[in-house]
């Protein structure tokens, strides 16, 4: 087996510490995957009781946008149908949900995840989405060509 020269040591420790100045926090990022698909529920229900207590519409709502952020979770990072669960319980924890509502939610994940339903999700302040708004004969296009087939 060969001697280890200090020399050596000192020149890996040294390449070692200058490789983490500059590409540690990659390294870092790479490891607590922080370009991982966020949760993003807008209304949280943060403990069981207050669950029970939801209207069933809005019991729906909540249980449609944890489903459709299981299921992006589950297409964008491609976790298993567990993980994605797992998941969904600690990130919810993470953010002051109760335990047992969180567990309860672990179902309704997984079961999404396996047959793979996506629900749109739903407009809660009632706005309309943006339509394309036709423009009249004779305006400015902003600079752009009014090619000969486009219409008026």
């Amino acid at each position: 087996m060969g001697n280890l020269d200090l020399g050596k040591l000192i020149t890996i420790i040294l390449f070692f510490f200058i490789g983490m100045f500059f590409f540690g926090d990659k390294i870092f990022s790479w490891y607590q995957h922080k370009d991982d698909l966020q949760l993003n529920i807008s209304n949280l229900v943060y403990t069981k009781a207050d669950f029970t207590k939801m209207e069933a519409s809005e019991r729906e709502v909540f249980l449609r946008e944890t489903s459709t952020a299981c299921v992006n979770k589950h297409h964008v990072d491609g976790l298993s149908c567990l993980d994605t669960s797992y998941w969904l319980a600690n990130s919810l924890v993470d953010r002051g949900v109760d335990e047992d509502l969180a567990m309860e939610l672990m179902s309704s994940c997984s079961k999404a995840c396996e047959t793979e339903t996506y629900v749109a999700p739903i407009i809660s302040n009632g706005a309309n989405p943006q339509t394309k708004k036709k423009r009249k004969a004779g305006e400015n296009y902003g600079g752009a060509t009014k090619w000969f087939w486009e219409e008026d």
